[in-house]
């Protein structure tokens, strides 16, 4: 087996476990959690095929919504980023900064590059998760507070563990 392939396996348990026994048990102002767990799909190389990305979405929030009870709110959330992935990294990339050593995690990207990558990953995995967790556009206002305050939180956590554990992976 790969070493990347046992990187990525514990990379993938122990965001599992950060969500579910640490995160999942912070609440600001009584609707505000950070979802950190989807920074495992941020931070995959970029040469892994879609299909992989998808699967390994759909598998986090799977497992994610099992631990919270909440069966197939995180699972649409997270395949949904995992799907526009790629299209995203097409949208706000050049092809020269995507070069197969690199990942687009902090260390390794522009730090204007790395925020549009990210912030628009996690507002869509939240816009997802609050309007189906709502089911209706009746408290619109409200549910949009709830999107962009979960979405600021989950970005600060976000960058403080790419910052604090993830290092560059580029090669000089």
């Amino acid at each position: 087996m790969s070493k990347n392939f046992f990187k990525y396996l514990i990379n993938f348990i122990l965001f599992v476990l950060l969500q579910v026994f640490v995160l999942n048990k912070i609440i600001l102002w009584e609707f505000v959690t950070p979802m950190v767990y989807i920074c495992f799909i941020f931070s995959l190389p970029f040469q892994t095929p879609k299909g992989a990305v998808i699967l390994l979405g759909f598998l986090m929030g799977i497992i994610i919504d099992f631990f919270t009870g909440m069966i197939g709110f995180h699972a649409l959330a997270t395949l949904t980023i995992a799907f526009l992935r790629h299209m995203l990294i097409r949208m706000i990339s050049r092809r020269e900064e995507r070069e197969e050593h690199l990942h687009p995690i902090f260390h390794d990207m522009r730090f204007i590059w790395y925020f549009q990558y990210v912030f628009w990953l996690t507002f869509i995995h939240n816009f997802v998760y609050f309007f189906v967790d709502a089911l209706s556009f009746h408290n619109f206002l409200r549910t949009i507070t709830v999107i962009l305050s979960n979405t600021a939180c989950s970005l600060i956590c976000i960058f403080l563990i790419q910052i604090l554990f993830y290092k560059s992976s580029k090669r000089y």
